[in-house]
């Protein structure tokens, strides 16, 4: 933070803070919307698409709380298995790779040995 040296620039500060403190504000009740939404009592009936999808139980806490478990768990194993199938595709390409210099090493040495 610079050195504030007359009353306008403390004006000026507190103001820059104030428009930083709305907009995390802002950003946390976005937040705390999303949280509400995904354990709402009422969810199937606002998304009535996506209800066929979602664990339902008697209890609608329940019924939240299981639901952003799965979310929760799908996501993480989605996350595995990119990481395994992108640790895959490296493989391949290094042994790709090398299979490529190698023949390209090849040819290059039987055009060096046909000049000579």
């Amino acid at each position: 933070m610079r050195r504030i040296k007359n009353i306008d620039d403390l004006e000026y500060e507190k103001l820059k803070l104030r428009v930083k403190q709305l907009e995390l504000e802002k950003q946390m009740r976005r937040s705390w919307k999303h949280i509400k939404q995904e354990l709402a009592f009422t969810r199937g009936t606002k998304q009535p698409d996506q209800a066929n999808s979602k664990i339902r139980t008697g209890n609608p806490m329940l019924n939240g709380a299981l639901n952003y478990g799965a979310s929760f768990l799908s996501h993480r194993l989605g996350m595995v298995a990119g990481k395994k199938i992108e640790s895959t595709a490296e493989l391949f390409l290094e042994k790709l790779v090398v299979k490529l210099s190698s023949l390209v090493s090849s040819k290059k040495e039987s055009q060096k040995a046909s000049k000579s």
